[in-house]
C-alpha cells in the first residue's frame, strides 16, 4: 500500500466496487458500492481508518458505486464529490458534503499534493466519469477506468501516459453470448452503454502500454461472464501476440471480488 502514489482495490465486482487511492499519505476512494460495515472491515484490513478517508470520487449512480456512502458520510462526516446526476441519488440530507464537478474536471487538494481529474464515459448512467489521480510533487498518476461503455479517443487521450491503474476487464464474449442472462441483458452489457470485454480491455492496454504505462489491475470483472483465469489469459496472451512479456514489460494484476488485493504501489 505505501509510496507517494498508491492504488489499492478493496473489493470489484458487479457486486460492488471501491477502490482507494493514497498520494503521500492521504487516502481518498473511488466509489463505495458495498455497505458501509463492508467497507469499514474492507480499509481496516489494509491497515486504513475509515475517519482517515479525506474524500470519495463517484463515478456513477449505479447501486455496486454508491450504495454504501450516505451511510458511510454520515458516519464520519466524509466529503463526497460527484457529477450532479450522481449526486442526486444520494439525497440532500447531507447536502453540505456534497460537491458537484463537472463531467471534465479537475480538483486540486493542495495541502495533501494531489490532483483529481474525470472524463466522461458512454456507460448507461448519466453523468458517469473515470478519474486521474496525480502527485503533484512526483508528477505520476493512476487511473480508475471501469464502466466505459466504449472506448474514446478523448478517454485515450484522458488516460495516455499514466504510470498504471485499474482498467474494466467485464466480460468474456463466448461466456457472454452462452450464459444465463437473457437476450436484452446481453443486449445491453455489449452495447455502448454497457461495459468493455476482455479482448477490447487488451486493446485499451496494448496501447497505454506503447506509451509507458506499465502497471495494470484487472476491474469490475462479472461473476457470471467472466473469471479472473479467462480474463489474465485472455490479456497476456493478446499482449504477447504484440512483444510485450508479462513481468518484464508489464505488471498485471486482477482485483478480487470481496476483499482487497495487492494494487500498485510508486
Amino acid at each position: 500500500m505505501g509510496g507517494a502514489l498508491s492504488l489499492t482495490p478493496l473489493y470489484s465486482s458487479s457486486d460492488g466496487n471501491s477502490t482507494m487511492v493514497t498520494v503521500n499519505g492521504h487516502h481518498i476512494l473511488i466509489d463505495l458500492g458495498r455497505n458501509c460495515k463492508q467497507c469499514t472491515l474492507a480499509l481496516r484490513k489494509v491497515g486504513v481508518y475509515p475517519d482517515d478517508i479525506e474524500a470519495v470520487f463517484l463515478t456513477h449512480s449505479h447501486s455496486d458505486h454508491i450504495s454504501g456512502v450516505k451511510v458511510f458520510m454520515k458516519n464520519h462526516q466524509t466529503p463526497v464529490y460527484g457529477t450532479r446526476q450522481t449526486l442526486s441519488r444520494i439525497g440532500t440530507e447531507l447536502s453540505g458534503l456534497l460537491h458537484e464537478i463537472p463531467e471534465k474536471s479537475m480538483t486540486e487538494f493542495k495541502d495533501f499534493g494531489m490532483k483529481v481529474a474525470s472524463y466522461p464515459t458512454h456507460h448507461d448512467a448519466a453523468g458517469s466519469v473515470v478519474y486521474r489521480i496525480a502527485n503533484t510533487e512526483t508528477g505520476r498518476s493512476l487511473c480508475v477506468m471501469t464502466d466505459l461503455g466504449y472506448i474514446t479517443e478523448g478517454m485515450l487521450d484522458f488516460c495516455s501516459g499514466c504510470d498504471g491503474g485499474l482498467f474494466e476487464s467485464n466480460y468474456d464474449p463466448f461466456m457472454l453470448e452462452n450464459g444465463p442472462y437473457d437476450y436484452v441483458l446481453k443486449k445491453r452489457i455489449r452495447g455502448n452503454g454497457g461495459h468493455i470485454s476482455n479482448n477490447e480491455c487488451s486493446q485499451l492496454l496494448e496501447f497505454l502500454l506503447s506509451g509507458g504505462t506499465s502497471r495494470f489491475v484487472l476491474g469490475h470483472l462479472s461473476p457470471i461472464n467472466n473469471t479472473p483465469e479467462i480474463a489474465r489469459r485472455t490479456i497476456t496472451e493478446y499482449l504477447g501476440s504484440k512483444g510485450y512479456i508479462e513481468g518484464v514489460d508489464y505488471h498485471l494484476g486482477v482485483a478480487q471480488r470481496f476483499e482487497p488485493t495487492k494494487g500498485i504501489s510508486l
